[in-house]
């Protein structure tokens, strides 16, 4: 098994950026345990599978340009634990986890409040100024990760 010449995002996204070296596999697996034991999983906390393939792939970052909005996607990867930690999501956010930064100071999480650990949670954006889930501070941007990368109007 190779590797796919044309993966699906490179039809998703205006830009694209790798670097394989930048997938370290057993960080990520850190970071689904620590994330999973957070959040009251007993289990490691499952990632979107279509997240999995692209960290995988070493897709570390992504843009698009669709009508008049420009979005960009840092993704988080072997660091979303660290992440946590460092902007204190559990204690403005409990039960998000992050997923990426967009380029202007916002982050996109991951709305595990449902208690489901299956890798298909909403996907939601909030400032990192400003995290909580109060209306003002979040707001919600699609009902997973698939339909994010996916769907070119939502973001």
């Amino acid at each position: 098994m190779g590797v796919d010449p044309d993966p699906w995002w490179r039809a998703r996204f205006t830009s694209v950026r790798t670097d394989t070296a930048a997938y370290d596999a057993a960080g990520v697996a850190r970071a689904r345990a620590e994330l999973g034991s957070g959040l009251g999983f007993t289990e490691p906390f499952v990632l979107p599978p279509l997240l999995t393939e692209m960290l995988s792939a070493g897709v570390i970052w992504c843009s698009r340009t669709a009508a008049d909005r420009h979005t960009e996607f840092g993704w988080c990867g072997h660091e979303m634990a660290d992440i946590a930690r460092g902007y204190e999501i559990a204690d403005y956010m409990p039960a998000a986890v992050p997923l990426a930064f967009d380029g202007g100071g916002g982050l996109y999480l991951l709305d595990a409040r449902a208690g489901h650990n299956d890798g298909r949670q909403p996907v939601v954006w909030s400032h990192a100024g400003s995290l909580g889930w109060d209306p003002d501070d979040h707001r919600p941007v699609a009902p997973d990760f698939e339909t994010l990368v996916r769907d070119e109007s939502l973001t």
